[in-house]
């Protein structure tokens, strides 16, 4: 009787353990992703570097120096690394439609009332929390404009919405959004800042995303620090507080209803990601990244104990 070859029991443990390989994969695993989210880590990296050495000149330059070297600095070294990393990292600079600007624009004029509430509730929190713009209404109103709302949102939105968003959004588009929002949230330091930065960092995101024009996030952002600006000139604390609730209402309504209806017609295209959801979140972020975290929300804690 000829023999019969015993066929080979099926392994379980050798299939979960494969599956759970590919789903907890390093980033390491794949260079060319890394390379992406190293970019990007380092970036941020290198703007609380230049952040620290401008703050450093204050001495020097007075607070319009510091400011402009800061940002200098940081716009020099991320046009740098773009320009070398280009054909991975996309940033388009298009022509406008003036509806969907005159509808992003409306969304940022009623998110204003939610970064104050935000900053007012930081400064609940801790004296030292809220953002203060005492420093700016010391300045001529055009260098103002010029120094602490159009050339912040200018850079800010090259470097977190464009090099670093671009980059992590070859990779996981998702997971791009909260991390950039975060890194441009902790940028700012001041515990409101943070509050609403975040807040405004997501909502750019997801709008340079689903217009693919980087043109709108600088123009809102430009529009968001303009009207900052010109509200430290104000003597807004002479206001009513029954006028004070009915704004933010209308402007709470306002902005819920324009996002609706502004992201019921623009959506974002994940399949630009070549790798969303294979790696876990806290996996996109490399050592440099950490690194950086950690510094900004030391500095943040040292604040906010002041």
């Amino acid at each position: 009787m000829a023999d019969v070859k015993a066929e080979k029991p099926f392994n379980k443990i050798t299939v979960s353990d494969e599956s759970r390989k590919k789903k907890g994969r390093s980033l390491k695993d794949n260079p060319t992703d890394y390379k992406a989210v190293k970019m990007a880590n380092i970036t941020f990296l290198f703007c609380i570097i230049f952040e620290v050495v401008g703050i450093m000149t204050i001495l020097f330059f007075g607070m319009v120096g510091a400011q402009m070297s800061i940002y200098f600095m940081t716009f020099m070294f991320s046009l740098f690394l773009w320009r070398k990393h280009k054909g991975e990292i996309e940033i388009k600079l298009k022509k406008v439609e003036p509806v969907k600007l005159a509808q992003l624009s409306a969304i940022t004029v009623c998110g204003i009332p939610i970064a104050l509430f935000l900053n007012y509730f930081a400064g609940i929190l801790s004296s030292a929390g809220a953002d203060s713009a005492e420093d700016v209404n010391t300045y001529p109103l055009i260098l103002s404009l010029v120094v602490f709302a159009v050339v912040p949102a200018v850079v800010e939105e090259f470097v977190f919405r464009g090099v670093i968003l671009g980059a992590y959004s070859k990779v996981d588009v998702k997971a791009g959004i909260v991390i950039s929002s975060l890194f441009f949230a902790l940028l700012h330091f001041s515990f409101g800042s943070v509050m609403y930065g975040f807040f405004f960092g997501l909502l750019f995101a997801v709008i340079r995303l689903s217009t693919g024009n980087l043109v709108y996030t600088i123009i809102m952002h430009c529009l968001f620090n303009t009207i900052n600006v010109l509200m430290s000139y104000m003597r807004l604390d002479e206001i009513p507080a029954v006028v004070v609730f009915i704004v933010f209402a209308v402007a709470l309504f306002g902005f819920i209803t324009l996002v609706m209806y502004f992201f019921s017609r623009n959506t974002i295209d994940t399949h630009m990601s070549r790798s969303e959801g294979k790696y876990k979140p806290w996996k996109l972020i490399t050592k440099e990244g950490y690194i950086t975290l950690a510094v900004c929300v030391t500095v943040m804690g040292m604040l906010l104990m002041m």
